[in-house]
Parts: C-alpha cells; structure tokens; sequence
C-alpha cells in the first residue's frame, strides 16, 4: 500500500502544474504547523528549525509564507479545506487524494525516548512487545510502525504537549514517547535533559524510522498553483547547502 502512495507522489511530482503568477506571491499563505503547547495547555514560540526553514522557503520562492499554529487534527482538516500547506504531514493513501506533496526539505528521525530509571532498549520490534508508546495526537510514522501498532505494542496519543507525555514516562503510564525531531540521538537527548530537568531522558540509539519533512499542498486553487514555486525553492536551497545549514545551525546549539 506505502508503495502504491509513494509510486503515486512520485508521479504527481513529475506531472506538470501551472507556474504561479507574480501577483499571488504578496498574497499570504498560511503554513499549518502543530502547535507546542506547555504542560498547562499555554502556547509554546514556533520551533526554531520551522522559523528557520520556512524563513528560507520564503525568501528564496518569493511568497508571502506565514506559519500558523494549531492543534494537529485541527490543522489537517483546515489544509483539507484548502485553508493552507501543512508543515510535516507524512504521505498517506488518504492524504494523497487531496494534498500534492513537495520535495523533500529535510530528513526526520523518529526517535523513543524513556527514562533513565526505566530505559527502553531498541534494537529490533521484538523490543517494543507489550509495550505501550505515547505518540502525537493525531500523529501517523513510517510503515513498519503503523503496521504494528495495537498488534505488537499499544499507543498513547491523549496528551497535549511534550512536557506532559514525559510526565506519563516519568510516571510509568507509558514505556517511551516517540518524538520526531532533525536531530540526533545524542543531540536529542541534550535538548530534552536540558528543557525538561524533572527526570533524566534517555533517547534509543536506533530510531524506529525516519522520514522526509514534506509539505503537504492542497489540490484546489489557489494554493495548488504554489507547488512548483515551492520544489523549485527547495532544489536551489538544497544545492547550495542553505537548507542544511539551516539544519544543523539549530541542532547543534547548546542549552535550551
């Protein structure tokens, strides 16, 4: 099925799309992301690696790209709507009949995390047997976890922010949250000590899987016409290195 959905975007990357018009570019359009909220349900600043990139993705397409936050369920159905692009959406069979996807902008790890009191040792499923993972609300990972969730192991997706999903691990509610992140394993673990100090995190040295941070584009006008716009920023940005810089000038800084 995953092949099918792949074979499918691949081909609608390929079909060609009206260019958009000079005009449309001061127009604004909203960029959906989920947003981050703190354990009391109060909004979080936009990450600094989607200010980062969508910064770049506007500058160098020219359009007038502005982020808005929202739960992640609410933020599917408004790019359903033709509301705006969502930010990080993976491809799905059902995603595929309304959204065209870009270029890939950057690759995502997915990565389980645990206590140090209670470490969660990842090296093959077997591993993950019986256990139970606190994912994203509304959140949707590679194949290979899909296809064995609720069969081998049981997810948790009821909690509203980071710091409340390590509170059910620091708890023993749950065995691991799974988080998504441009980082590495070392540098994950880093940012999470040093964010959230009430408990020691421990991040697996092999993620569950990885995937390419998409941008999902509604079919319908106006905003189908800004896919071609937005590969050709993301082709010009990966040849020149400026997206990775990007990347890593947030990865790697230290503290929180």
């Amino acid at each position: 099925m995953m092949k099918r959905a792949f074979a499918a975007w691949t081909l609608a990357m390929l079909l060609p799309a009206a260019p958009i018009h000079a005009a449309d570019k001061d127009e604004e359009i909203a960029v959906l992301i989920a947003e981050a909220v703190d354990a009391r349900g109060h909004p979080q600043p936009t990450p600094p690696i989607i200010a980062a990139v969508i910064g770049q993705l506007a500058a160098e397409s020219g359009l007038n790209l502005v982020v808005h936050a929202y739960p992640w369920r609410r933020a599917q159905v408004m790019a359903e709507n033709g509301e705006g692009l969502l930010y990080g959406a993976a491809i799905t069979p059902e995603r595929l009949h309304v959204f065209n996807f870009t270029r890939p902008v950057y690759d995502a790890n997915q990565w389980l995390v645990s206590s140090t009191q209670a470490p969660l040792k990842f090296r093959r499923w077997a591993d993950l047997r019986d256990k139970v993972i606190s994912i994203a609300a509304g959140g949707k990972y590679g194949p290979e976890f899909e296809t064995r969730r609720d069969q081998l192991f049981k997810v948790e997706e009821n909690a509203v922010s980071t710091e409340s999903r390590l509170k059910m691990l620091s708890a023993h509610h749950v065995d691991a949250v799974l988080i998504d992140s441009f980082r590495n394993a070392r540098q994950l673990s880093a940012s999470l000590n040093c964010l959230f100090p009430s408990d020691h995190w421990s991040v697996a040295e092999k993620s569950v899987g990885f995937e390419p941070l998409l941008i999902a584009v509604p079919k319908g006008e106006p905003l189908g016409k800004v896919l071609p716009a937005l590969n050709q920023a993301i082709v010009r940005l990966h040849k020149s290195g400026r997206i990775q810089k990007a990347v890593d000038s947030v990865a790697n800084v230290s503290g929180c």
